[in-house]
């Protein structure tokens, strides 16, 4: 048998261990009884080796077993954090509402499209031959009726029925930017260009052999 003092040690270190090695491998509780067992016997060992002879190599040892439980768990932890395998065992935390990641279907917001069938509130619809889930919030909707994309809930669009006033909306087009043309007419005599007085002496006609 070996000596009391070796025994203390090697099953403290066992005991420390075992309970790292608790977080990783899933066994219902039988290595943390079996981490438990092994401080037991590695404290009953010390006090055996250290309590009535040695009380600094006893305090010593109380000293490294009640520091070394909480190091070896968030010890463990943090290697989980860090390493492949741990970070396959562990959940990622759930995105907060600012982090969200944008739906899909909210680029089809403002289209319009018809219903294919009654909406009570939910049913089908088609936009440009493309069909999509939907819904119609606190109204029910008849197939055929107009409609037109409001917003997206998960795998589902929001719609409600084509107003007048969305025709009105989409028949608007934006002011030409060109200026409007000024009609000669409406430019005053003052801008225009001054016509060419008559002269008052006769030029002869044999004025240009003559500068020969």
């Amino acid at each position: 048998m070996p000596d009391a003092g070796i025994l203390a040690t090697i099953m403290l270190l066992i005991g420390l261990i075992l309970l790292g090695v608790e977080f990783f491998i899933p066994s219902f509780g039988m290595i943390f009884v079996c981490a438990a067992l092994s401080l037991i016997v590695s404290l009953w060992a010390a006090c055996k080796a250290w309590w009535g002879t040695n009380p600094g190599f006893f305090w010593s040892y109380i000293f490294v077993l009640v520091g070394g439980i909480p190091v070896s768990v968030f010890g463990t932890i943090a290697l989980m954090q860090k390493s492949t395998f741990g970070s396959r065992m562990t959940l990622p935390p759930a995105p907060s509402a600012d982090k969200l990641p944008p739906n899909p279907l909210e680029e089809h917001i403002g289209r319009r499209g018809t219903a294919q069938n009654l909406m009570t509130p939910g049913g089908i619809i088609l936009l440009d031959s493309e069909r999509f889930h939907a819904e119609s919030p606190g109204m029910v909707v008849e197939p055929g009726t107009k409609i037109i994309v409001i917003g997206a809930r998960a795998n589902r669009l929001l719609v409600r029925p084509l107003l007048p006033s969305d025709e009105q909306t989409a028949r608007i087009e934006p002011a030409s930017e060109q200026l409007p043309e000024v009609a000669t007419s409406d430019v005053p005599s003052s801008d225009k260009d001054p016509e060419p007085e008559p002269l008052d002496f006769d030029i002869p006609d044999d004025y240009t052999d003559r500068q020969k």
